[in-house]
């Protein structure tokens, strides 16, 4: 983790830097955490002309693929405080951003026991994105004839089954002009 700091109408101490070191220890576990390899942290520190006014900023940039970047800043009348909010709004962040890689892992694994479990490769399940499989509805072997009472029974435009007399599967539909036709093996 590389840490930079910026003063901007003040001088940073030797206390100051020791502290912000100490307290980004903590960034350094929720990262790994998160999975981050390499991360800047930018912090600047602000005082107004009156000194009244002392503001934080900081920065954290991601640098890995799906990386970004967390901003957070505080305002108050001690460099100390504000510095303190400040990384607490980080280390939320820091959480919120752990806990969406987790869940994005976790759906990734679902979805790939999901693949196994239905042993069609990704390309073709793609594909197939929007189909509904159904159960082939034959429940015992049936004559072309009853096949095609259930056929337009149900309303049906296609209805498989399984032959009485071949004992195949097969498939009778409607045709165009009211008639049926019938598909087997």
């Amino acid at each position: 983790m590389n840490i930079d700091m910026v003063a901007k109408g003040m001088e940073l101490s030797d206390d100051l830097k020791s502290y912000v070191n100490h307290k980004l220890v903590g960034f350094e576990r929720h990262l790994k955490e998160v999975g981050e390899g390499e991360v800047d942290v930018v912090i600047t520190f602000t005082v107004e002309k009156h000194g009244s006014r002392h503001r934080v900023d900081i920065n954290v940039y991601l640098k890995t693929p799906g990386g970004g970047s967390l901003h957070a800043w505080e305002e108050s009348n001690d460099t100390y405080k504000s510095l303190e909010f400040a990384i607490d709004d980080v280390e939320r962040q820091l959480n919120r951003l752990k806990e969406r890689r987790l869940e994005q892992r976790r759906e990734r694994q679902r979805a790939k026991q999901r693949n196994q479990t239905t042993g069609i490769p990704s390309a073709e399940r793609d594909d197939m994105e929007g189909v509904i499989e159904e159960k082939l509805p034959v429940m015992k072997p049936m004559t072309v004839e009853d096949a095609s009472v259930i056929l337009l029974s149900e309303e049906r435009f296609f209805f498989p089954f399984r032959n009485a007399t071949t004992g195949e599967i097969n498939v009778i539909y409607r045709k165009t002009n009211g008639s049926f036709g019938l598909i087997g093996p």
